[in-house]
């Protein structure tokens, strides 16, 4: 995941409009940064960058809210960021289909035909995401730029309102690991890995005004997201051959099928791993470690 662009000066006692100023133009350039690789090929590498920066940059008009009426905004980017995800989607299941067929000579013809079932919705996808960036380029941004340069706020960069936000959503983290910890399905996995990344991101953007803090709350932080992240993956890929075994025509159902082993076992490799980070983690307290990083 690329990291997002340092933005320097800024420190505990900057004010939180110049602060939300600042940040957000920078997670915007960070958004555009990808959009010439965009412009003739919806290539795997720009679509995964861009939509990485356009969370980062949700995050950000979620965080600084309360500078400045932010919410339209926000509704707009989760329209770009969705259409990306649903272009990435299909772009990470192909990659997997691709390398586990090498090898496979006497299945090849069917994973052909199951590579092009999956794929049939990709133009679609593609066309609507193309829609996006145009409406993107067009509309968002002028309207993003024009309302950064009027965010003010006196408060304190890393005042009590902050550090109280930032707790709540280790809070919400927190309970999220038990629930997983009783019940680790994928349900479970799945919203502790979107409760993390939040946390993830609005870290990153308080990172200039607690510098130590959140550098060690990272460093615990990604290897967990990261993690879970591949399970998610590994359930999809879990669901979609399941389907195919069950419904798909004679030739990709049997190439499903003999895909199937392999995928449950990724699985199962992925729920270990995850298990035993979360282990790690009530071994450690690290969730209380956390908090006191945090008041």
């Amino acid at each position: 995941m690329p990291p997002p662009t340092p933005i320097r000066g800024l420190g505990p006692d900057t004010a939180l409009g110049d602060a939300a100023r600042r940040i957000l133009a920078g997670r915007l350039a960070d958004v555009r940064h990808p959009e010439s690789q965009l412009d003739d090929e919806l290539g795997e590498d720009g679509v995964h960058d861009m939509r990485v920066a356009t969370r980062r940059l949700r995050a950000a008009l979620q965080v600084f809210q309360a500078t400045g009426k932010l919410t339209r905004l926000e509704t707009d980017v989760k329209r770009l960021q969705d259409a990306l995800g649903d272009v990435r989607d299909l772009h990470v299941q192909d990659k997997w289909l691709d390398t586990a067929a090498k090898g496979k000579k006497d299945a090849s013809k069917a994973l052909a035909g199951l590579r092009e079932s999956h794929l049939s919705g990709l133009k679609s996808r593609e066309k609507k995401l193309r829609a996006e960036l145009e409406r993107w380029t067009d509309r968002t941004v002028p309207r993003l730029l024009k309302k950064v340069d009027t965010l003010e706020d006196t408060h304190r960069f890393a005042g009590k309102r902050v550090r109280s936000h930032l707790r709540q959503r280790l809070r919400r983290v927190e309970k999220r690991l038990e629930r997983y910890a009783d019940a680790p399905d994928a349900a479970s996995a799945h919203a502790l890995r979107k409760d993390l990344k939040k946390l993830r991101y609005e870290l990153e953007i308080f990172q200039p005004a607690f510098r130590r803090t959140v550098g060690a709350l990272l460093e615990v932080l990604v290897p967990l997201q990261d993690g879970l992240g591949e399970l998610h993956d590994a359930d999809v890929r879990l669901e979609l051959f399941e389907r195919a075994a069950a419904e798909a025509p004679p030739g990709q159902r049997k190439a499903a099928r003999k895909l199937l082993p392999q995928a449950r076992d990724e699985r199962a490799e992925r729920s270990a791993e995850i298990a035993r980070e979360v282990q790690r983690w009530h071994a450690e307290a690290i969730p209380k470690r956390l908090r006191k990083a945090l008041t």
